[in-house]
């Protein structure tokens, strides 16, 4: 069933549920003043941004990040549930958290 077939709610909580399923995302990013977010009736959904040309998911990578690679498999797990095309807009990068966690504990000498 394709973007067209369903209601927007439904497609943006998938696009978002199928985005941050992929490893090495991080989260969705709303965007400098959180303008980036399709707005649903009671709700937002910070990160995706859906159009009538394009898709767009701004995302928070988790480091150490190759991310044309990671770019690609957003749109490559997206692409089928939109009809548009999908950019992929990186940022943020992010330490996994067990690494911000040590960080913050070390003492130094």
């Amino acid at each position: 069933m394709r973007a067209a077939d369903r209601n927007e709610a439904d497609l943006v909580d998938d696009v978002a549920n199928t985005v941050l399923s992929i490893a090495g995302i991080a989260a969705l990013h709303g965007g400098e003043f959180g303008e980036i977010a399709t707005y649903l009736p009671g709700r937002r959904v910070s990160g995706i941004r859906l159009g009538p040309d394009v898709c767009e998911v701004h995302v928070t990578a988790l480091y150490p990040a190759d991310l044309p690679a990671l770019g690609e498999a957003v749109r490559r797990y997206v692409e089928p549930l939109v009809d548009e095309p999908v950019r992929v807009v990186f940022q943020d990068i992010r330490r996994p958290l067990a690494d911000q966690i040590s960080a913050e504990n070390q003492v130094t000498s």
